[in-house]
């Protein structure tokens, strides 16, 4: 398994395929939270369910309602096993958090440059690593 080296953001463990998208998302309008489905007609992800899968993707866009959104996904089981990006907003961060002290269940959170970032493919297992800031990957 090839392990890419990153910035640790949120520690834990999480496994799973990953889902990679190519633009920036935001829960607060992209995600339904109800579902934990991308509902963003204009979204390449769109109909793409978070729940159990490393969610990829360059950078998040939206607003303080974020950690919410992302909250409300971990109470009801639909989050991403684990998020890998180029940048991760502190806000964002704040969801798995409170997740953990509230729920007991967090989100691990990697952030990779942008070459490194660039190597991970759909479909590929990945095994991420909060505290040490590192992701396992495994092609398909």
């Amino acid at each position: 398994m090839e392990r890419l080296k990153g910035r640790p953001v949120i520690a834990g463990r999480g496994e799973g395929p990953a889902l990679v998208s190519p633009e920036a998302l935001s829960f607060w309008g992209d995600v339904d939270p109800a579902s934990g489905r991308v509902t963003n007609p204009r979204h390449p992800l769109r109909g793409e369910s978070l729940g159990g899968r490393v969610l990829v993707y360059p950078w998040g866009r939206g607003s303080c309602t974020t950690s919410n959104i992302l909250l409300e996904l971990i109470r009801t089981g639909r989050a991403p096993v684990a998020i890998v990006s180029q940048t991760i907003d502190p806000v964002l961060a704040v969801g798995p958090l409170v997740g953990e002290m509230l729920y007991g269940r967090t989100i691990p959170m990697v952030a990779l440059d942008a070459e490194t970032f660039a190597r991970i493919r759909p479909g590929d297992w990945l095994v991420v690593d909060g505290e040490r800031g590192e992701v396992g990957r495994r092609e398909p």
